[in-house]
């Protein structure tokens, strides 16, 4: 399993609901961090979502080293 599909709250008292990946969790704190720059009220979300996911990947790549 690669580091960025462990999930970022590992609980095993249930495994049937393994939560967020880190990859999904790190994702999640940028598009907070893009939501909350009133600069950027006019771009897209689907634009968003994609440099928040390209956000989330470049920190995951730079833990792996």
């Amino acid at each position: 399993m690669k580091n960025a599909d462990k999930p970022a709250y590992p609980d095993n008292w249930d495994a049937k609901l393994p939560g967020l990946t880190k990859r999904e969790y790190f994702a999640g704190l940028a598009m907070q961090g893009l939501l909350a720059n009133n600069d950027l009220a006019d771009v897209e979300a689907s634009h968003m979502a994609i440099w928040a996911v390209m956000q989330a990947d470049a920190l995951l790549k730079e833990l792996e080293k």
